[in-house]
């Protein structure tokens, strides 16, 4: 076990459920590195994986005590999620969508949750595709959606969907997003995700031609940014964890795997410096000044994003708890510092990639893996830190912008 991995496994956890499940993903992570190559090649993570998490409980972490989920701390969701991502960062990928989806079922009606959890089903899996790709028509009772929607982390091993439309109302001054529930005999799966990282999460495109969604099972955005969710109300979503923003512990969902698969860049390289020398000096790799300094930068950077994230949950969920309101400023601060983390990792982790001379573009070593999935993470929407900064600047300025996209805060 190295030595960061010793640390995450003790770091403060908030709950004994929660610090046994940061020991059981250390154990796994050996199994995770074994089985990396066949979820790649699989283009969706391995189903013995999956069947392990949902065994050991990760995905109810974030999941209501009311359908027997563990109502996790966040701080301890993301470190089980980093301890994943060194092992595998399509599995952990996986199990931090995948399982943040019962988060936001939770906020559904109760009706809703029933035909998804009723009956003792407390492992069926939900994925999601939000961007409203996909046209919605209002019916009498709910909405038809057809198209295509892209990008559905997962879905390979779920059973229903969550799909993002907009009911198309020219009169209002903001479209009616809302989330759609759907169940897997209403849509095919396309396999179009080819793709150079983070090919185990398989997120592939789903098809829906003509599937009707009941009023029940929709979630409009408004009530999910005002927190008036029908989940509130029916006190399945009534622990200050089901208070967190949506956008804040989604978010930190897309950005943990890619500082899981720095910090392990990390360990490779800290292992190869003490056991490899130069081709053309015959000296250590560890006597060497520079790879010296660029070990201790890459690990101030990731040790100061893993702390950054640590710190804005303990200070969301202190508030929440303390039923105090977590501000707009601050929400943006959040979105922005967690799509932060991804630049950090990437910095800490080209700075290795390319120290490490010819061997790292060897597809028989993981580190080059490892650097594409970082690459693949960068790429999400989510992790735009460019439109990020200036939605928290704005927000500083006490200028919030007015589309409902730039507000996903």
């Amino acid at each position: 076990m190295t030595h960061i991995t010793k640390y995450l496994s003790k770091t403060a956890p908030q709950s004994e459920i929660g610090a046994s499940l940061i020991e059981q993903a250390v154990a796994m992570l050996p199994t995770l590195r074994e089985r990396a190559k066949e979820t790649e090649a699989l283009g969706k993570v391995h189903p013995e994986t999956v069947a392990d998490f949902k065994r050991i409980g990760f995905f109810k972490m974030f999941q209501s005590a009311y359908w027997g989920g563990y109502e996790c701390h966040p701080a301890d969701t993301f470190t089980v999620q980093e301890i994943l991502a060194q092992g595998c960062p399509s599995s952990a990928w996986i199990m931090g969508v995948v399982g943040v989806h019962n988060w936001q079922l939770a906020h559904f009606s109760k009706k809703a949750q029933e035909d998804v959890w009723g009956g003792g089903k407390e492992e069926v899996l939900i994925s999601s595709s939000y961007a409203p790709t996909g046209t919605v028509e209002a019916v009498e009772g709910g909405c038809t959606l057809r198209g295509r929607w892209f990008f559905s982390s997962g879905v390979d091993h779920v059973d229903w969907v969550l799909l993002g439309g907009n009911i198309v109302d020219e009169s209002a001054p903001f479209p009616d997003y809302r989330t759609y529930l759907v169940p897997k005999s209403d849509f095919k799966i396309l396999n179009d995700w080819n793709v150079m990282g983070l090919k185990g999460t398989g997120s592939k495109s789903v098809v829906l031609e003509g599937a009707f969604v009941p009023n029940y099972r929709q979630l409009p955005i408004i009530a999910s940014q005002t927190f008036t969710t029908p989940g509130i109300i029916d006190g399945t979503a009534d622990a200050p964890l089901f208070m967190v923003p949506f956008p804040t512990i989604f978010g930190a969902c897309i950005t943990t795997p890619a500082l899981g698969a720095a910090q392990r860049i990390l360990e490779l390289f800290v292992e190869a410096n003490m056991s490899s020398t130069n081709k053309y000096t015959n000296t250590r790799w560890a006597e060497d000044p520079s790879n010296q300094i660029r070990i201790a930068e890459s690990d101030a950077e990731i040790r100061n994003a893993r702390m950054t994230m640590r710190a804005n949950f303990n200070e969301i969920m202190d508030a929440l708890s303390a039923g105090e309101e977590v501000s707009l400023t601050d929400r943006a601060r959040y979105r922005f510092d967690h799509c932060n983390l991804v630049d950090l990792a990437h910095r800490a982790a080209d700075r290795l990639f390319l120290a490490s001379g010819a061997r790292s573009l060897s597809c028989d070593l993981p580190i080059q893996g490892l650097f594409r999935d970082i690459q693949a993470a960068r790429v999400h929407a989510i992790n735009n830190r460019t439109k990020w900064a200036s939605v928290y600047g704005r927000a500083t300025l006490n200028d919030f912008p007015s589309d409902v996209l730039s507000l996903f805060i």
